[in-house]
């Protein structure tokens, strides 16, 4: 049967963003993930497994041991045609690593984890798992007030009738202020580092992840 979780934030929703032991695994059909269609199984909506890298290794090719939400430490093997060389300057410890369309397969040394055969669907986030998924949840608490107010300190609302408008930082799309103090002062006390992340936040949001119509691809 289909899972029916509910979720703090987009990115804990455990469907659409799994953890590893939620992956569907390679040998079989997920029916959370696949419906039965005329000419046999097909993607119903789309998945994207996260997890924050504690290690890497491997001469030839880049392995990834990376640790999901549940704190489950997997291997990523990257098979590409580089065999993830294009990846290797990005791949810190503690950055995060997204995967796309993800399943469990066995490797030839009989472990468990997920093997990456194209580029387009891994890219690492420069911020920890923690971070993201804390972004994350103060982007769905904003969005439950639907009042705007003012990102920064003062948390003044915006009042038309007295043309008090707000303006949205230009890089993130996502954090308002009433005007340049309550920026400055903002970027300072932290959306400096929360800024980058925030971008990354609003890829996945701005994408309908319950309804399959063709792949993702970053």
């Amino acid at each position: 049967m289909p899972k029916t979780k509910t979720s703090k934030s987009l990115l804990r929703n455990d469907v659409n963003f799994p953890t590893f032991s939620d992956l569907p695994d390679e040998n079989d059909v997920d029916l959370t993930y696949y419906d039965e269609g005329p000419y046999g199984f097909a993607p119903s909506q789309h998945w994207c497994f996260l997890g924050e890298i504690v290690d890497s290794y491997g001469l030839g090719r880049i392995l990834l041991r990376v640790k999901d939400k549940e704190d489950q430490v997997v291997t990523i093997g990257l098979y590409t045609d580089d065999r993830g060389q294009a990846l290797a300057p990005q791949i810190k410890q503690g950055h995060t690593v997204a995967v796309l369309y993800g399943e469990q397969h066995g490797f030839l040394d009989m472990s468990v984890g997920i093997r990456v055969e194209e580029a387009s669907v891994i890219r690492i986030i420069p911020c920890s798992l923690e971070q993201l998924l804390k972004v994350s949840d103060d982007v769905a608490a904003r969005n439950s007030d639907r009042q705007s107010r003012c990102c920064g300190s003062c948390g003044q609302k915006e009042d038309t009738s007295d043309k008090t408008h707000l303006r949205l930082c230009s890089r993130c799309k996502q954090m308002s202020y009433c005007g340049e103090a309550c920026q400055k002062k903002a970027w300072v006390d932290g959306h400096k580092v929360d800024c980058k992340v925030l971008v990354w936040v609003q890829w996945f949001a701005a994408r309908n992840w319950r309804v399959f119509n063709g792949y993702f691809n970053f």
